[in-house]
C-alpha cells in the first residue's frame, strides 16, 4: 500500500510516509498519555463512589477486566502488519508524544 501523489511528489513517497509515521506517532502518544490520565481520574470517582457508599448495577472488576483484555487481544491482532513498515519513527513519534503531550 502506498501513498496516491501527484507524479511532481512521487519522488517523495518515502519521506513523506515516514513523517507521516512520525506525526501518526506522536498523536497517538499524547492520546494514549491524556488516555492515562482519565483512566486514573476514572479510578479515584469509582474509588470515592464506593467510599461513599454507591455502586453502579450490574458491573463488576472481573468484567471490566475481561472486556479491556478482549479489546488488548483484538487490538494485538490487528497490529501485525502496521508495525512492519517504519517502526522506528512511529515509535519516535510515540515517545515524544507521551513525554511532551
Amino acid at each position: 500500500m502506498g501513498l496516491v501523489l501527484p507524479p511532481d511528489l512521487a519522488s517523495y513517497s518515502g519521506i513523506i510516509s515516514v513523517i507521516l509515521l512520525f506525526v501518526d506517532g506522536l498523536l497517538f502518544g499524547v492520546a494514549i498519555k491524556k488516555a492515562i490520565v482519565s483512566a486514573i481520574l476514572l479510578v479515584v470517582a469509582f474509588a470515592l463512589t464506593t467510599y461513599v457508599g454507591l455502586s453502579i448495577p450490574y458491573l463488576s472488576s472481573s468484567d471490566i477486566i475481561t472486556h479491556v483484555s478482549n479489546i488488548f487481544v483484538s487490538f494485538y491482532a490487528h497490529l501485525g502488519a502496521i508495525f512492519v513498515t517504519y517502526p522506528i519513527f512511529f515509535l519516535i513519534g510515540l515517545a515524544i508524544g507521551l513525554w511532551k503531550g
